[in-house]
Formats: C-alpha cells, sequence, structure tokens
C-alpha cells in the first residue's frame, strides 16, 4: 500500500515539472528579426564631354555594281572573267559561238548590198526625170529596211564579244566555257571597289536632324575583326543623299553614306556598324552610366538622412559610357552600386565609392 502511494507521488511531481515547462516555454517570448541595411556606393558628378550619337547597322555595298548580262545567246567559247580579277572597260570577259551571227551578217550585208546598188540607179533615173516619185520612194525604203538588218546583224555580231561595261573587280564569276550564254542572265558581276557606299535605315524622328543639321554631323563604320590579328576597320564617311520619303511600313528613311578611307578594309556585303554623332557639350557635370539602371532611373543619397531618393532619369543626354547631370543635381551624391537592390526612402549604408 505505501509503495502505490509512493509511485502516485512520483507521477504526480512529474507532471507537475512537465506542466511548468510547458508554461515557461508557451510564455517565451519569440525573438524579433531586424532586416540589415544594405551597402551602397556613392559618387558626386565631375566635369567631362558628352557626345550624342546614333548608332545603326548596315551592310556595305558597292556605289556601281553592275551585272554584264550578254545581249545575245548561244554557246560560250571563252571565258576570262575570275573573281577577284582588276578590269578595264571594254575588257573581253566572254566570247559567244559567232558562228550564226557571222551568217546572219553576211546575209544583211549582201541585201543591203544589193538594195543600194538598185538605189543608186533610181535615184539617177529620178534626178533625170526618168522615173516617178513613187519607184524613188519605194526603192528608198527597200534601202533603208536593208540597212537596218545590216546594222542590226553587224551589233549582234559585236555583242558576241561580251565587254566590261566599268573599270571595276569582278566580284562574281560562275560561268565557264562550254555553257550556255542566256539574255537576262549575268555572266559576271563587276563593282567598282573605290566608291563604296552604306544604306542606312533610320527612323523618322531623326528626319529634321539630318535634313537641317547635315553638315554638322559626324559619321564613323565601324567592322569588327579578329582582335588577336587585327584592329577593327574604321573610317570616315560622308553623307552622299538623304530620302526626300518617309517609308510608311518601317517609318524609316535611307541615308547614303560614302566610305572616304580605308577602302581596302571594306568589301561588299561586309557586316558593319555606323555611328552618327550630332550633339556635343563640353566640360559638363556627368555621371557613369552604370549609375542608372535599366530603364534609366537612378538613385540618389541624402547625407542628413542616410537614405536613397528615387529618380526617374527621362530626357537625359548621354553617350557610350557617362550622362549629363541635371543643374540642381549636380552637388548630389550618385548612388553608382547597390542600387538594384534599394527602395525610395530607404536607409542605406555607405561604402567609399572609387
Amino acid at each position: 500500500m505505501k509503495k502505490s502511494v509512493k509511485t502516485v507521488l512520483i507521477f504526480l511531481l512529474l507532471a507537475a515539472v512537465i506542466t511548468a515547462l510547458i508554461f515557461l516555454t508557451s510564455h517565451k517570448k519569440a525573438k524579433s528579426y531586424t532586416q540589415p541595411v544594405p551597402s551602397v556606393k556613392i559618387l558626386k558628378p565631375y566635369k567631362s564631354s558628352v557626345t550624342e550619337s546614333l548608332t545603326l547597322s548596315s551592310y556595305v555595298e558597292a556605289k556601281a555594281m553592275i551585272p554584264v548580262v550578254p545581249f545575245v545567246q548561244g554557246t560560250i567559247t571563252l571565258y576570262r572573267a575570275k573573281a577577284g580579277d582588276l578590269v578595264k572597260k571594254d575588257f573581253v570577259l566572254a566570247e559567244i559561238d559567232d558562228a550564226p551571227y557571222k551568217q546572219t551578217f553576211l546575209q544583211a550585208q549582201a541585201a543591203f548590198w544589193g538594195y543600194e546598188s538598185t538605189f543608186k540607179r533610181v535615184e539617177s533615173l529620178y534626178k533625170n526625170g526618168s522615173t516617178t516619185q513613187q519607184n524613188y520612194d519605194s526603192t528608198k525604203a527597200q534601202r533603208d529596211a536593208a540597212k537596218a538588218q545590216f546594222d542590226l546583224a553587224s551589233l549582234q555580231l559585236e555583242y558576241t564579244k561580251v565587254k566590261s561595261p566599268i573599270d571595276g573587280t569582278i566580284l562574281m564569276a560562275d560561268s565557264t566555257e562550254g555553257s550556255m550564254a542566256v539574255t537576262g542572265q549575268p555572266l559576271a558581276i563587276i563593282a567598282d571597289l573605290d566608291s563604296l557606299i552604306i544604306k542606312l535605315k533610320v527612323p523618322e524622328k531623326y528626319y529634321d536632324l539630318f535634313c537641317y543639321e547635315k553638315d554638322s554631323l559626324i559619321v564613323n563604320v565601324n567592322r569588327p575583326s579578329d582582335k588577336q590579328m587585327y584592329e577593327d576597320a574604321v573610317s570616315k564617311c560622308e553623307i552622299e543623299t538623304i530620302a526626300p520619303y518617309i517609308s510608311p511600313e518601317t517609318k524609316e528613311f535611307e541615308v547614303r553614306c560614302l566610305i572616304c578611307e580605308n577602302m581596302e578594309r571594306f568589301k561588299p556585303g561586309m557586316y558593319v556598324k555606323v555611328n552618327v554623332c550630332y550633339g556635343f557639350h563640353n566640360d559638363v557635370f556627368v555621371m557613369d552610366n552604370k549609375a542608372r539602371k535599366i530603364d534609366g532611373s537612378f538613385y540618389l543619397y541624402d547625407e542628413e538622412t542616410s537614405r536613397v531618393k528615387f529618380v526617374e532619369g527621362e530626357n537625359i543626354i548621354n553617350d557610350e559610357k557617362v550622362f549629363i547631370v541635371p543643374d540642381e543635381m549636380k552637388d548630389s551624391f550618385f548612388v553608382i552600386d547597390g542600387q538594384h537592390s534599394v527602395f525610395d526612402g530607404q536607409k542605406v549604408n555607405v561604402l567609399s565609392g572609387e
């Protein structure tokens, strides 16, 4: 009996201890979590120069790129065109079998000589009053028709020699001896590589700028190259023409630029980037572009409150490296690192901006 009472007392004691522990645990205050203050780097504006520019992509073209098309057809008996060759005007690129054209020429020649002889006799009679006006006119018309056929046959015979129409470089030469020359199908393509142009498709909003500020624009063309072998090919350009209309489909207008230097580094078909500089600002307060977010906004730092202020950054003039700081902000601190992890009015910890 005494053993049972002792067991009950022990059980009650354990229950009391457990209850006390539960009570203490449930009433223990939860630890509060304080978010750390974000760290940023700041920098004051400094003076520099800013050049406003527009960068467009395009391709190099030859100013005069001419397909050499035969005017008669037939078998090619001689083909001298080779891609890359420099040729002079009237250089014979190919010869077409002239046998059938010689026959036509001889027939037309014989017919013309016959009608010419007849016309001279009739003309002599007409001058002496021995024949009628009608007979004279009829004979003259036959002579003139034969002369036209003879001239055409002579021209076609001459066309069997396909000549270069300009001084230039052969870009394409895809035919061979023994193949057929067909009228309308080029035997070669020749270009003047001393006159290379670039056609730019410019957004409509820049039309007034190009029209009214043409002479003050600075245009440079850049063709990327293998950095391990050669530097990028760079050249100055001159604006030749500005299209007097806007494409209603693309809302763009065309500007033709002539490459002025380093032509040997540029060839038709090459991809290039063209930089058009139009606004020049010297000795102005600027800030690094890295201070701006993707949407162009940025943050200013207030020394008194240690908080940041959000600025939308609309209508900011900039180049590839910096942007011009508004006059009212030239003495402000700009957040140049950490701006992507803060919000307007947030307190921040400042690190060195150097």
